[in-house]
């Protein structure tokens, strides 16, 4: 019994809002019953909490959703881009690199196989000493060692 009532208090307190109210009232017996409409005098209506519902303001319709998928690839865009320049910039320092690595190695070729000599204003040449050559070509190893990785 106990059951069929807390039944009924359930289906009650979900069903839809379409019924115009809810009503109570106990017998001479004591069973509590519930209706639709007062059937006696002492029936009393319920205040039923009214089930949420979705606000249409909530769920987006096409033109938002248009709005939003387009910001949204446009964000994706962006960060292509973003990755692009930055892949271009990698790519265009690697080859700077390569380049400085290159031109050092070779310098370093020539300078070990020649002597080295510097041009003074009234065109004659000033040839290095032994020690100035090794520490020239010591700063271009050096050099290699950062260009070349």
């Amino acid at each position: 019994m106990l059951n069929i009532r807390l039944l009924l208090i359930f289906i009650i307190a979900t069903a839809p809002p379409a019924y115009a109210g809810v009503y109570k009232w106990v017998d001479e017996q004591g069973k509590v019953h519930f209706s639709d409409r007062p059937t006696s005098a002492q029936a009393r209506q319920l205040k039923l909490k009214k089930s949420p519902q979705q606000s249409t303001s909530a769920v987006p319709n096409a033109a938002q959703r248009q709005i939003t998928q387009q910001r949204m690839l446009d964000m994706y865009q962006q960060e292509r881009e973003k990755r692009e320049a930055a892949r271009k910039k990698k790519k265009a320092d690697a080859k700077k690199l390569a380049q400085r690595c290159a031109n050092a190695r070779d310098r370093l070729r020539r300078y070990e196989s020649s002597r080295l000599y510097e041009n003074l204003p009234n065109g004659e040449r000033r040839y290095f000493s032994e020690a100035e050559r090794e520490k020239t070509i010591s700063n271009l190893k050096g050099n290699i060692k950062r260009y070349c990785k």
